[in-house]
């Protein structure tokens, strides 16, 4: 057994980022940047009015001054002309600001008579104008390549006229589950089988960080099956097992993956939950051997495959972050391996659930969070400061 570390780091060194395509901004969310957002002119381009009202010099803006009004400029438009002292221009809110003026008399400030302006008492402070250039400059990266994109990502991007977008493709992941026991969910089990549930949930999250994945027919026990389930799985970026990866007499992946010309990179890892996981490489494929049981693979699947696709994205936002929290509830002394343990986190603070089987689905899908144990960590009691990582 190697250490979760050692594992981590192993894991994420069969990786290479993959290729990049180009993708209409619209179809851009949830995409990866594949190269820094460049402005390429000033954001906004002019001088522009921040409210409705008039355009003057600022030596005219004072109180109850008469002041001619000797046109009008909309959003859009342009007004051809010189403001001399003395005059106003009627301007709407996003309308360029007027050659010579240089403040802005809003609407309410401004009692019109005809084709003048008096100019009220009350006289804002403010000049209600947005200089060019004031959100953003040109020249300027205003995106970084590796950022996630979200919708106000999307927005920026379409301000600064992008659109088309280079963007990481998605990984292609292909899912396999192993055993005689299992049907797929609508199907009627029998006595003894149960309903595949780990390829769903894992379906979800990987396409949730960014993959593209697929379900394939389960595999029986036996070599022949699990062989031909891998023949379907590849072409892809990503292939993951999920059970027969232990030592049970039915347990056939690490043995299928040597047959296969899979180099291991490591198998069986001191953690809990997820013992028996390994992985390994051929060509540019990398294999992956999830446990069986539900808690086990979904919990490996946040520690191992999310930074895994973070990876082959080129991002660094699918990275779990350990974190510290308030512990709720006495835990004791932990055994041999890293335990990542089921928690529930509100406000900052951690209860942590009594229940860890790794069969237990109900405890994981009420769980937000992982408390981290090290390794033979003495016990901690309520109200201590606790290490853990988010989950999705």
């Amino acid at each position: 057994m190697i250490s979760f570390e050692h594992a981590l780091s192993k894991l994420l060194f069969l990786a290479n980022r993959i290729d990049v395509e180009e993708v209409n901004l619209e179809e851009a969310y949830s995409r990866v940047l594949a190269n820094e957002a460049i402005a390429s002119r000033d954001q906004p381009p002019f001088d522009a009015s921040s409210m409705d009202g008039y355009a003057l010099k600022k030596i005219d803006k004072l109180p109850n001054k008469k002041l001619l009004v000797v046109g009008k400029v909309a959003a859009g438009k342009s007004f051809k002309g010189t403001i001399k002292k003395g005059e106003a221009v009627r301007i709407l809110t996003g309308a360029p600001v007027p050659s010579g003026a240089n403040s802005i008399l809003i609407q309410e400030d401004a009692e019109e008579l005809d084709n003048f302006i008096k100019i009220r008492q009350k006289v804002e402070k403010n000049d209600f104008i947005r200089k060019k250039g004031c959100d953003y400059k040109a020249g300027k990266i205003l995106l970084k390549k590796g950022k996630i994109l979200r919708s106000f990502d999307i927005a920026l991007l379409a301000s600064m006229n992008l659109p088309l977008l280079k963007v990481t493709r998605r990984p292609r992941v292909s899912i396999i589950s192993t055993g005689d026991e299992l049907v797929a969910p609508g199907n009627l089990p029998k006595k003894n089988q149960i309903v595949a549930s780990n390829t769903y949930g894992l379906k979800a999250l990987l396409n949730k960080w960014g993959a593209t994945s697929h379900i394939l027919p389960i595999a029986r026990d036996n070599k022949t099956s699990l062989e031909k389930a891998l023949d379907l799985a590849v072409p892809a970026d990503l292939v993951i097992t999920i059970g027969g990866a232990s030592v049970g007499d039915h347990d056939y992946v690490s043995e299928v993956f040597n047959k296969i010309k899979v180099k291991h990179s490591f198998y069986k890892v001191a953690m809990r939950p997820g013992k028996p996981i390994l992985a390994g490489k051929n060509n540019s494929t990398i294999f992956v051997g999830l446990p069986g049981n539900p808690v086990s693979a979904l919990v490996c699947a946040h520690l191992f495959l999310k930074p895994l696709i973070g990876k082959m994205l080129g991002t660094n936002e699918l990275n779990n972050i350990e974190k510290k929290g308030l512990l709720q509830n006495d835990l004791p002394k932990n055994a041999v391996r890293k335990h990542f343990m089921r928690a529930f986190l509100k406000n900052g603070q951690l209860a942590v659930s009594k229940k860890q089987d790794s069969s237990l689905l109900s405890v994981l899908q009420k769980a937000n969070a992982l408390v981290i144990r090290q390794p033979n960590e003495p016990s901690a009691k309520k109200g201590d400061l606790i290490t853990y990582i988010e989950l999705d």
